[in-house]
């Protein structure tokens, strides 16, 4: 597996391997001591929880069609921000449940973080 930074950190891949392995799994996102990884495909994306200035959930409503109607999914997704409100990650959930969840976690290990969408700019 292939560790790969969302922030400048240096790359210590025994270390990453090591707190990857025991993180806490909720869907594509683990939680580790000192940082959230994300896998996609076969690469894993990393920050530590101090480089993370915003975090929020975001909804997608998709259209979806069946045999006999339609209708819509909501598609939960945790979005990380860093310096300037940059968005570095976006990343899908399995639902409702686990980004609660995910998100009071996230309160805990990050109280520096502000947890809400970034203002628009007027």
């Amino acid at each position: 597996m292939k560790f790969h930074p969302l922030a400048s950190e240096i790359n210590d891949t025994e270390a990453l391997a090591a707190e990857y392995k025991a993180a806490r799994e909720i869907g594509k996102v683990r939680m580790g001591t000192d940082r959230l990884f994300c896998r996609v495909g076969r690469k894993v994306y990393y920050i530590p929880y101090a480089d993370v200035r915003r975090y929020f959930r975001r909804v997608q409503e998709v259209n979806v069609k069946m045999c006999c109607c339609g209708g819509e999914l909501a598609i939960e997704n945790l979005v990380i921000c860093g310096e300037n409100d940059a968005e570095l990650l976006q990343v899908q959930l399995p639902g409702t449940k686990a980004a609660k969840i995910l998100i009071d976690e996230l309160k805990e290990k990050m109280p520096n973080a502000v947890y809400g969408k970034p203002v628009a700019a007027e």
